[in-house]
């Protein structure tokens, strides 16, 4: 039986604030972008992207609100 690695995930060696920004970021998602929209209670991105592919487009996908930090 082949041993655990008791290593810890890549992402978790970089720096913390950075680490929970990007958790807070994932967890909120199309709430906290500016390009979305509540539509009978559901969130429409204006863009017409979904989330966390947004996160790529540079011109048009994930904007955070001011609120947010953007």
């Amino acid at each position: 039986m082949a041993e655990l690695s008791r290593a810890l995930p890549a992402y978790a060696y970089g720096d913390p604030a950075k680490i929970i920004e990007a958790r807070q970021i994932r967890e909120g998602g199309c709430s906290l972008c500016e390009r979305s929209e509540a539509v009978f209670g559901v969130l429409v991105c204006l863009s017409g992207l979904k989330f966390p592919a947004c996160r790529r487009d540079t011109k048009k996908g994930h904007k955070l609100t001011p609120k947010a930090g953007g």
